[in-house]
């Protein structure tokens, strides 16, 4: 009887916890980094908050996940965090290359033609939102690109993100690490080029749990913030195993230009991945060098 009596408070809390993340999770966290934006808060301040919020993400999608066959195990997960740690070496291996050499070419070149036209005026909430769709529209391109052309999609190593049967917060972060070298440059042409980077810590962290979120397995609302946030349920619906349907939802963080540019759809996910099977992790390291 006792064991009747906990299972239902459980699920009874599950349920009620399921409704709150559902319509509330995706708007409180975005409204957090906004806030921390308004308040001027230091890049700690926005690191922590990445970091809390990665730990709520990971922690519900244990305990409510939307597609429970996504749930990982150890070896599972210990697999994936070594690909994400490969990722972020390089990421930070080349962001430091382009720091000593593109980077610093764009600053100098944006001050030579007077390139700064960032509204540093208009409150700093915009100034977030307008990065982050800025960022975004040059990211849709390459993004939509990689998928258009087969060159493309094999030398930059796109193929590797989109290879995992289970999605989950982490997934965000796996990447090639020969993709590193794209995947910093519509930061580097908006942050440099226009003076963006200004909110370069706002726009980091709306970035980053936006992300998270995108790739996370819970069931979130798409009914408001989805107009001009992706969703989970948008992002997902890209890394779907069906080529037709990955070629839609290009935005990573902002869905705003699919809807203009017409490549939004909204419909449900059957399977993800590049195959029936998940590729090998030696298979997606190889991947921009095989044909």
């Amino acid at each position: 009887m006792r064991k009747q009596t906990h299972a239902k408070g459980e699920s009874l809390f599950n349920s009620i916890l399921r409704v709150g993340v559902f319509g509330t999770l995706q708007p409180a966290f975005i409204a957090i980094s906004l806030y921390l934006a308004h308040t001027g808060a230091s890049i700690d301040a926005h690191t922590l908050f990445i970091a809390a919020a990665f730990c709520i993400i990971t922690l519900l999608e244990v305990v409510i996940p939307a597609r429970s066959s996504w749930r990982k195990n150890i070896g599972e997960n210990v697999a994936l965090l070594a690909f994400v740690f490969v990722a972020a070496i390089a990421y930070v291996a080349v962001e430091t290359l382009y720091e000593a050499s593109l980077f610093r070419w764009m600053e100098n070149f944006s001050q030579a033609w007077q390139l700064d036209v960032w509204p540093t005026q208009w409150p700093v909430i915009v100034q977030v939102l307008i990065i982050f769709a800025a960022f975004e529209f040059v990211n849709y391109w390459y993004h939509r690109a990689s998928h258009r052309w087969g060159w493309l999609w094999r030398l930059s190593g796109h193929g590797a993100h989109h290879a995992f049967k289970k999605l989950s917060s982490l997934n965000s972060l796996a990447n090639h690490p020969i993709e590193a070298f794209l995947l910093i440059l519509p930061r580097a042409i908006v942050g440099f080029l226009l003076g963006g980077e200004a909110v370069g810590a706002a726009f980091v962290s709306l970035t980053a749990v936006t992300a998270l979120l995108a790739h996370s397995n819970l069931r979130l609302n798409s009914a408001i913030v989805g107009w001009f946030f992706t969703t989970n349920r948008y992002h997902v619906h890209h890394h779907s195993q069906i080529i037709s349907e990955s070629n839609t939802n290009f935005g990573c963080v902002c869905i705003l230009w699919d809807r203009i540019f017409g490549t939004f759809q909204d419909a449900e996910t059957e399977d993800t991945g590049i195959s029936d099977v998940q590729p090998s992790y030696k298979t997606l390291f190889a991947m921009p060098f095989k044909k």
